[in-house]
């Protein structure tokens, strides 16, 4: 058998819970003779049995017999029933009227231990000392108790390393049973035994009702403690081991649940709980339902209906509260209370009136009429300046109308700096055209040939940017998207534009998570937007700075982060930076055609990213997100 279905048997398993329990007894034994121990120094030296508690209690029971009885039956009787019989009994007296003459003992019937314990009589005109035998023939309660506390004395001895042995015992018994509670040899997770298909609670409740029987055995055995010392005993020491018992089976069902998981749905507590939560759950959806179709029902009657219904039913319920609950309620008083009934209705009817002309204005507006206006002139307070804020509509208008204005003004830029763009170059290489026909074999027609190749590779990068930003902003681009590596993608970028970064003296620091990042993109867009980018730090950056190119992941998105120093200063705010034709410099003078952050932004959007641009000072930044897929 391997190691783990031996641990796992439930032979094993039964002969640990069985020693556990069987410990118990030995643990109290030991507790108790250690206790002895401590309470009459037996540590010190001899002791002596005679003058312990247990000795001396049950002497005295006897002594008290024995002083009822002188007092009760005549002395023939007495003296039968307390003769010196060493087979009946080990107590031994002598009684003494109050002369201290001896008027009976029963001594005669061997050697005797003398304890030194003394009383009156009944009456209060003699004493009683009280022995016992010396050799103790008689099995009666001091017989029992002398032997009991002669047990405790033998067995204090070794008390301290066997009740920690028992302990340490019981303490990896328990560990065990709850390492091995709720598993079988043939199986690898925890499986439901018969106990752990009981509710949990339930099952506390019969162990509870188990604990309170035993206790009430245990109680009941100790009023005659000392009568019946072994049967009491043996009674204790059985319930404090089915007392184990019982604990140690629901501290087994519990790990059993544990590992089970969710061991709370197993109890009436959860399933009551859980009856009560959905009744409740049931009643919320009945009162929404309800307030609903009365809400649904107020919103279908107009405004003046609603305050003459609501009106109507507030003065009727107040008539008949004061009808019922009024002592006295003359005419001249229902008069009262009904000319302030009336004033009430009156104002409130009033400014209903009032909310009929603000709705009536609103409704107006939403419909497109700018020209409705709200006469004011005899409404009060708040109402009054609602209607007023209703009629200077117009400021806001007025506001739209220079949103559209703006509007119009970036797309008259946007014509100037296409004209502007495109004349350069074009007037250029009308110039130099001429200049060649006229001196077509000079000493300058290199130059002029690649003044002509610059401004018509620049003209052409301009027509195709216009082209592509066409498409970008209309979605006409076809998008193959892919499982690519951003990483690889930030690599090779800085790999490609090595040298045109070395010219701009820019120094580039690329900055890595430790894992790969991928997104499903479309590889040659990105490497477009890439493009873009970098060529815009290429022709803006101030030189000898550095150029930040940064990855990293959060929340599930990948960021890339590109940040420079701006070599003019940026009098343009981040927003326009991104509209078509709109460059950092005002003056236009480079070779830009301010179409790269906006086509860069259109095709990062068209493959499900964000392309964010942002201004502080001189610092320039663009963010690339896009969601990351493993």
């Amino acid at each position: 058998m391997k190691r783990a279905e031996w641990a796992k048997n439930f032979w094993v398993k039964a002969a640990a819970f069985v020693l556990a329990v069987a410990l118990v007894p030995v643990i109290a034994v030991n507790a108790v003779a250690l206790i002895c121990a401590l309470e009459y120094g037996w540590w010190t030296g001899p002791a002596d049995l005679y003058q312990t508690d247990f000795v001396q209690s049950a002497v005295y029971d006897r002594m008290n017999d024995v002083r009822n009885a002188y007092g009760a039956f005549g002395e023939e009787i007495f003296e039968e029933a307390w003769c010196a019989d060493p087979a009946r009994t080990n107590y031994r007296f002598a009684l003494y009227d109050e002369d201290g003459t001896k008027l009976f003992d029963n001594l005669s019937a061997g050697g005797s231990v003398d304890l030194g314990i003394t009383n009156t009589l009944n009456n209060g005109k003699g004493q009683i000392a009280s022995g016992v035998a010396a050799d103790m023939l008689a099995q009666d309660s001091i017989y029992w108790t002398f032997s009991v506390m002669q047990g405790m004395y033998n067995t204090f001895g070794g008390a301290v390393p066997r009740l920690i042995a028992s302990a340490l015992a019981l303490l990896f018994l328990v560990i065990y049973l709850a390492r091995v509670a709720g598993r079988k040899p043939d199986v690898e997770e925890a499986v439901a035994g018969w106990q752990e298909k009981l509710p949990f609670d339930l099952y506390l409740f019969i162990v509870g009702c188990g604990f309170g029987l035993l206790f009430a055995i245990c109680q009941e055995f100790s009023y005659d403690f000392i009568g019946s010392l072994p049967y009491s005993a043996m009674v204790f020491l059985a319930c404090a081991a089915a007392g184990m018992a019982l604990l140690l089976a629901a501290w087994m069902t519990f790990c059993a649940r544990v590992k089970l998981g969710k061991w709370w749905r197993n109890t009436v507590t959860f399933w009551v709980l859980s009856l009560c939560w959905r009744f409740l759950k049931w009643c919320w959806r009945v009162l929404r339902a309800m307030c609903r179709g009365v809400l649904e029902l107020l919103r279908a009657v107009p405004l003046m209906w609603k305050t003459i219904v609501v009106l109507g039913a507030w003065c009727l319920s107040d008539f008949i509260w004061r009808l019922n609950y009024s002592y006295y309620f003359s005419p001249s008083r229902f008069l009262m209370w009904l000319l302030g009934r009336a004033v009430i209705c009156l104002v409130v009817l009033y400014v209903v009136l009032q909310l009929k002309k603000l709705q009536a204005g609103g409704e107006a507006l939403a419909a497109g009429d700018l020209d409705a206006k709200v006469d004011t002139s005899r409404m009060v307070w708040d109402l009054k300046r609602h209607g007023e804020n209703l009629n200077d509509i117009s400021r806001g208008l007025q506001l739209a109308v220079d949103k559209q204005l703006r509007s119009e003004r970036l797309k008259t830029e946007l014509i100037t700096n296409v004209s502007h763009d495109i004349k350069t170059p074009l007037t250029s290489i009308i110039n130099y055209v001429g200049l060649l026909r006229r001196d077509p074999a000079g000493e300058q027609a290199e130059e002029y040939l690649e003044v002509l190749d610059r401004q018509s590779q620049r003209l052409k990068k301009l027509t195709e940017d216009l082209v592509e930003v066409s498409k970008a902003s209309t979605g006409n681009v076809a998008v193959n998207a892919s499982r690519r590596s951003l990483n690889e993608l930030l690599v090779q970028a800085i790999g490609e534009y090595s040298e045109r970064l070395t010219r701009a003296q820019l120094d580039a620091v690329l900055t890595l998570p430790d894992r790969e990042l991928f997104a499903w993109v479309d590889g040659t867009l990105l490497w477009r937007v890439l493009d873009n980018v970098f060529s815009n730090a290429c022709k803006y950056a101030l030189p000898g700075t550095r150029f930040y190119v940064d990855a990293a992941e959060s929340a599930g998105m990948a960021r890339l982060s590109f940040k420079n120093i701006s070599r003019d200063r940026l009098n343009v705010p981040a927003d326009e930076l991104m509209e078509r034709f709109v460059r950092g410099d005002s003056s236009r003078g480079g070779e830009g055609s301010g179409l790269g952050l906006n086509i860069a932004k259109s095709l990062t959007e068209l493959q499900g990213g964000m392309f964010e641009v942002s201004v502080d000072g001189d610092l320039f930044r663009v963010d690339i997100t896009f969601p990351t897929i493993q």
